[in-house]
């Protein structure tokens, strides 16, 4: 789809007012194309001052009428370009949200805000001024080349002249505008990643005394958005002095041209003042069209990277054979699953595991062995390239995601809260959850006695990503949001690393008992979480070197026991310290 069928497709989603609004135009525009009769008549009436009073009352009425009809089309057309813009966000936030997580790994998020945000902005006037001076326009050289053919046939010509070489302007200036505006919205995408970097980032640059790089980063990309900015002004002030100067050769050839034949008696005074009046307001709709056809450019250019992102197929979808869950009991098996999130870089290579109902397993492994990328593949946040992943017997495949997913719960090791209050923290994944609900899950997180501590209790809020929260607090949070879902499988990714060994234990036991049916899959380096494991899985280089009890193991598993030693040995001094 182009960016004019987008326009369009998105310009009749208010389809009853995109027809009132063009009807309203056009008696506008036949209201204000009638206007230099009267002018004519009233020049030629000067003789007459009964006519003379009546043409100046008729340009009068017809000016209230041209303006109450071109008012209440803008009205109209408000509405038409507000829904229109208002229906392109939905989509592209929806195009968004759908995506699947490799999306977000081969896109910058400052661009995708910037497409989100200003790009869409970029659009608002093809949409609004766009289309009700558009086609007024258009509708006014209509009638204004009626009027001219109508009173001279042979000064026409100045017409066809002026439209040409308007036309052949603004084709000329959008030709070289469009890669500079694809720039502009290039570079301002660019411009804004590097504040949200700054800011995102904005300890590490100061921890690391960064700042000065930082600057020079973000003023080579600011000069960039400068230079393509002055750019797209330098042509754009091409187009409308040389519309003035058409304008103003046109009155004075028709003022020289027709003054000889009013002379010659082959034109009369009245018909000479109604030609002028028309070039005059030939000015206004060569001056719109020209400038619509740079919004349009300017347009196209941000609905081109809008499209991207609307365009956007998720790679993860549910098969049109998908089932929904019905009961789900958690029995996970790898089946010789290989996967990379690069093609050409193997991270998973012929994994096999089976983790039973109700069991906990714990993974252990070198860093960059793939731990996190299996917890990754469970809930299908990316595709496996081999094998395949079963739950109760079942490819995960063949399960709707939405059910799939909010069977799952999971606490990332980087943990993200929302600007909100604690209860809406921890009720984000079940938005019916009551109050009993959410302090069940605070409590068993070991984290109630803290909340009804803090003068607003359950309505404190937390702060942008938990600002206001320690690390362990933020954890234990995480915990209770993933809970109160009551999850049949519950995903660990050293999410406890941030709390002390006794807040661990304490969180391990409410744990116990309240999800006794319940599969846990734990990354972990504590060693009491690793002992009491039901199974313990060995990663290195991503492929499987050891399964089965820590007893078992520990005689027979020679990169089990160096890695349960070492961490061994750092617990030991932790706490000698």
């Amino acid at each position: 789809m182009n960016s004019a069928r987008m326009i369009l497709k998105y310009w009749l989603k208010s389809r009853k007012d995109f027809i009132i609004q063009f009807i309203l135009l056009t008696l506008s525009t036949i209201l204000s194309t009638t206007t230099p009769i009267f002018i004519g008549r009233l020049v030629g009436g000067l003789t007459d001052a009964r006519k003379l009073i009546m043409d100046f009352l008729s340009i009068i009425i017809l000016a209230g009428l041209a303006y109450l009809t071109n008012r209440a089309s803008r009205l109209r057309g408000a509405e038409v370009s507000s829904k229109a813009i208002y229906h392109l966000r939905n989509d592209i936030s929806n195009a968004i949200y759908r995506q699947s997580f490799s999306y977000f790994d081969k896109t910058e998020t400052g661009q995708l805000i910037s497409r989100a945000t200003s790009d869409i902005e970029e659009t608002q006037q093809i949409f609004g001024f766009g289309l009700a001076l558009g086609i007024q326009s258009i509708l006014q050289l209509i009638g204004i080349t009626v009027g001219f053919i109508i009173f001279s046939l042979e000064l026409s010509f100045l017409l066809v002249t002026a439209f040409t070489i308007s036309i052949s302007l603004s084709y000329y200036v959008a030709k070289k505008l469009k890669p500079i505006f694809i720039e502009t919205r290039e570079s301002f995408g660019k411009l804004t990643n590097t504040i949200r970097e700054n800011i995102v980032g904005a300890e590490v640059v100061r921890m690391f005394n960064t700042q000065k790089k930082e600057r020079q980063k973000f003023l080579k990309d600011n000069r960039r958005f400068y230079n393509a900015s002055v750019e797209s002004v330098r042509y754009h002030s091409l187009y409308m002095p040389l519309i003035y100067v058409i304008i103003g050769f046109m009155v004075i050839i028709t003022f020289f041209l027709g003054g000889i034949w009013v002379i010659e008696g082959r034109m009369d005074l009245q018909t000479l003042v109604t030609l002028n009046s028309y070039i005059a307001s030939l000015g206004f709709p060569l001056m719109i069209l020209g400038n619509i056809m740079l919004i349009y450019i300017q347009a196209d250019a941000a609905l081109t990277r809008v499209r991207e992102v609307l365009d956007s197929s998720p790679e993860i979808n549910d098969l049109p054979d998908a089932i929904p869950i019905e009961l789900f009991k958690g029995e996970v098996e790898f089946e010789n699953v290989t996967f990379g999130y690069i093609p050409d870089n193997r991270i998973l290579k012929d994994v096999s595991f089976k983790v039973p109902v109700g069991k906990t397993m714990a993974i252990l492994g070198t860093t960059g062995s793939g731990k996190s990328t299996i917890i990754n593949l469970i809930p299908r946040f990316y595709e496996v390239n081999e094998g395949s992943i079963k739950i109760d017997d079942k490819d995960i495949k063949n399960y709707l995601l939405k059910d799939l997913r909010r069977n799952i719960g999971i606490v990332s090791q980087e943990t993200y809260l929302f600007n909100k209050s604690i209860a809406d923290n921890i009720a984000y994944g079940k938005e019916d959850a009551t109050k009993d609900e959410i302090i069940n899950a605070a409590k068993i997180a070991n984290l109630h006695d803290f909340i009804i501590s803090l003068p607003n209790g359950y309505d404190s809020i937390v702060g942008e990503r938990g600002t206001r929260l320690s690390g362990g607090q933020k954890q234990r949070l995480s915990i209770a949001r993933a809970l109160i879902i009551k999850p049949k499988i519950l995903i660990f990714d050293d999410s406890t690393s941030s709390v002390d060994v006794e807040t661990e234990y304490r969180i391990q036991e409410a744990l116990t008992k309240v999800m006794r049916d319940t599969t846990t899959i734990i990354i972990t380096q504590r060693i009491s979480t690793i002992r009491n494991a039901d199974l313990i899985l060995i990663l290195d280089h991503g492929r499987v070197v050891g399964y089965g009890i820590h007893d078992d193991l520990i005689e027979s598993n020679a990169l089990y026991k160096q890695i349960f030693e070492t961490l061994l040995q750092k617990q030991k001094s932790k706490i000698s310290t």
